[in-house]
This record gives C-alpha cells, sequence and structure tokens, in this order.
C-alpha cells in the first residue's frame, strides 16, 4: 500500500487542491453522527495541510457548517456543507436561499410525524435537508425510504439519495461535484489540480467533477468507484497527507534557500 500512497503523491502536482470528505475519511463513521470520535492529532494535520497548500484545503460535506465546527472548533479552511446546499470561504459564509431552508423544515417535520420515536431510526434535520439513519436498525431500510417518500410530496425542487445505512433529502442542484466546481473557480483554490477524497456513494460526483477539472479522486475504503485511486483506511490517509506536508514544506524551504542566494549574489 506504501506504493499507491507513493503514486498518489506523484500525481499530487500542480500545485494541489484538497477538497475531503469529513465521515468516513476524515473520522470513522459512528452508531451516530453525533459520537463521531476526532482523532486527536486531526485538527494539527489539517492546520498544517492548510499551511502548506496555501489555504488550498477544504471539508466538502453533507453535514453542515456548523457540525464541523463543532467537531473541529477555530479552523480556518473552507467548507462546504449540505452536499453544496451552504458554504464559507475565507470566513465569508453564504446563505442559503430562505424558500429552500423554509421547505427543508417541512419536510423534517412530516418526517417526524412518520418516524419519530421508531426505535433504531435518528432522523436528523438539516438547515437545507433532513437525513434518516439507520445503522441501528438496518431491517428498517424499506420503511425509511418509504417514509421519505412521501415526505418529498410537492416539494420538486428535494430528491432523496442514498449513502452507509443513510438516506437523505437535499435540493435536486446540490451535490458535492457541483461543490467541487465552485470551489475551484475561486481563490485560493483557483488554477491549482483538485484532488478529492471520500467514501461512499455521494462522494461519486465529487470524484468526477475532479476529474473533468483535470485532477483525480481517491476513495476510502471498498466499492465501485470513479476515484482514480483507492486507500484501505483513514490511517493511509493521513500516511498521504503526512507525505504532502513534508515534501510542500522542504519544497518551500528550498525556495527560500534559493531565494536567499540569488540576493546575495547580485
Amino acid at each position: 500500500m506504501h506504493d499507491t500512497v507513493s503514486a498518489i503523491l506523484s500525481e499530487s502536482t500542480g500545485p494541489v487542491a484538497l477538497l475531503v470528505d469529513f465521515d468516513g475519511t476524515l473520522v470513522e463513521i459512528a452508531a451516530s453522527p453525533d459520537a463521531v470520535v476526532v482523532p486527536p492529532d486531526l485538527p494539527e494535520r489539517l492546520q498544517s495541510l492548510h499551511s502548506v497548500l496555501d489555504g488550498a484545503f477544504a471539508v466538502v460535506t453533507g453535514r453542515t457548517i456548523d457540525a464541523i465546527d463543532g467537531f473541529l472548533p477555530s479552523q480556518e479552511f473552507a467548507i462546504t456543507g449540505g452536499h453544496g446546499a451552504e458554504r464559507r470561504i475565507l470566513g465569508q459564509r453564504e446563505t442559503a436561499d430562505p424558500k429552500i431552508l423554509e421547505d427543508a423544515a417541512a419536510i423534517t417535520s412530516r418526517l417526524t410525524n412518520t418516524l419519530g420515536g421508531e426505535p433504531g431510526i435518528l432522523i436528523e434535520p438539516k438547515p437545507t435537508g433532513v437525513a434518516i439513519h439507520y445503522r441501528a436498525a438496518p431491517e428498517k431500510e424499506a420503511l425509511a425510504r418509504a417514509a421519505l417518500t412521501r415526505a418529498l410530496g410537492g416539494y420538486n425542487d428535494f430528491h432523496a439519495i442514498s449513502g452507509k445505512k443513510v438516506i437523505e433529502a437535499r435540493p435536486q442542484w446540490a451535490n458535492k461535484g457541483a461543490a467541487i466546481e465552485g470551489l475551484m473557480q475561486v481563490k485560493p483554490f483557483a488554477g491549482r489540480t483538485p484532488v478529492f477524497i471520500g467514501d461512499d456513494v455521494t462522494d461519486e460526483d465529487g470524484f468526477a467533477a475532479a476529474d473533468r477539472l483535470g485532477g483525480f479522486g481517491i476513495r476510502i475504503g471498498e466499492g465501485e468507484t470513479r476515484a482514480r485511486f483507492t486507500l484501505p483506511d483513514i490511517a493511509h490517509l493521513f500516511t498521504y497527507f503526512d507525505a504532502l506536508i513534508e515534501r510542500e514544506r522542504n519544497s518551500s524551504s528550498r525556495t527560500s534557500v534559493n531565494t536567499a542566494q540569488e540576493s546575495m549574489v547580485k
């Protein structure tokens, strides 16, 4: 697997922009969304990536911006939440369409009336959508799907998408591919090679977008994928992160030394 990490590092030229999913990619998937455990060294590792990439690091997730801030407080990197329905770049947060917020709340209310209190089912409200988690009761997948289908009746701007033991309602136009394309049009991402990293079906749009934009995807875990590379687990991803950080720091140091030497010659 070291050869795969080396191959990914070799392809990470450009300079690169790193765009990374959260659950199952930066942290292990937990029994419930709020039970996620953040590795102790993750915040420092992400700060280092943000620094060596001159700010071209972003979390691209189905979670909300506020949720990511809760797990990773005081971070400067960009965040695209709700599969692209909300975004914050360089500290500036873009407000979601009020109609989308209103409709998402109504869909959530319908689901709560139908599934609220159902054992093993967790309803996760989001500003721009809602997720039904059935990890604790996988046999209730059909029940969750049917309930969401009914809840979406009349809300044509929304659709359902499946993930790992979760089904989610989100705006039709919101997906990680569109989110990545939007990020790559603005500073500090513009002009860089996009590398998108994810672990789930909802990340496939992101892998495709990275390819279209001249970059590539990395899939964490098994499964059919459009990603160019796969890594077996988060530990191997962190190995790649650390190697990238070291390379970029060494490159910066060499540049600084060469600049100083040229100044002395002059």
